[in-house]
């Protein structure tokens, strides 16, 4: 299935950082496969990177940034989604916790959700790897069996996301496929007979 909209959340807002490298090389992927995809970038979104009132909590309509109105249509039109997350400190970092609170689990439910990590040592971020998952299932969403754990990346992508490696590059393309094929899956079912209340 063609035509699948993907949401790539960066999970990075060091300077200096990797991980636009990766999630552009992400999206490059998906667009190639003629999906629609789009990187969440805790940088550009808007407001400070902290979470003070997500947008579930705020009473008053009127006093919900447009930016955090115009993300969270986004992640509700979106099929699937794939976060790209570095490891700080044997966990996960704030930009990507941050950044998803922001938005209610409602939103985020029943969607496929690929996982890559990485970092400069050679480890890949895997105990990032592991922990992402309940926190991805405690907003509803699915992660899928792969994923792309990619150690010492420095020198491994170009600025504009071309993988300059060929086994990160074969990893990556697993994943994608996988997150792709649930989102076929998934989707087809929910237009066919809903989702579950």
């Amino acid at each position: 299935m063609s035509g699948l909209r993907f949401l790539v959340f960066l999970g990075s807002a060091r300077d200096g950082r990797q991980g636009e490298r990766v999630a552009r090389c992400v999206v490059n992927s998906l667009k190639e496969k003629n999906h629609e995809a789009e990187m969440i970038d805790p940088l550009t979104l808007g407001g400070d990177g902290h979470v003070h009132q997500p947008l579930h909590f705020r009473r008053d309509p009127s006093d919900i940034p447009e930016w955090m109105t115009n993300t969270n249509k986004k992640i509700e039109k979106a099929n699937a989604m794939i976060i790209v997350t570095p490891e700080y400190n044997c966990s996960l970092p704030p930009a990507l916790t941050g950044t998803m609170d922001q938005f209610p689990p409602a939103s985020y439910r029943h969607k496929p959700c690929g996982i890559v990590c990485y970092s400069m040592g050679p480890f890949g971020g895997i105990r990032a790897a592991a922990i992402v998952r309940p926190f991805l299932s405690e907003l509803g969403m699915i992660s899928t069996p792969k994923v792309c754990i990619i150690p010492q990346v420095q020198g491994k992508f170009s600025e504009v996301g071309q993988c300059l490696d060929d086994r990160t590059g074969e990893n990556l393309k697993k994943v994608v496929d996988e997150v792709e094929w649930y989102a076929s899956a998934l989707t087809t079912k929910a237009n066919t007979d809903g989702v579950p209340a």
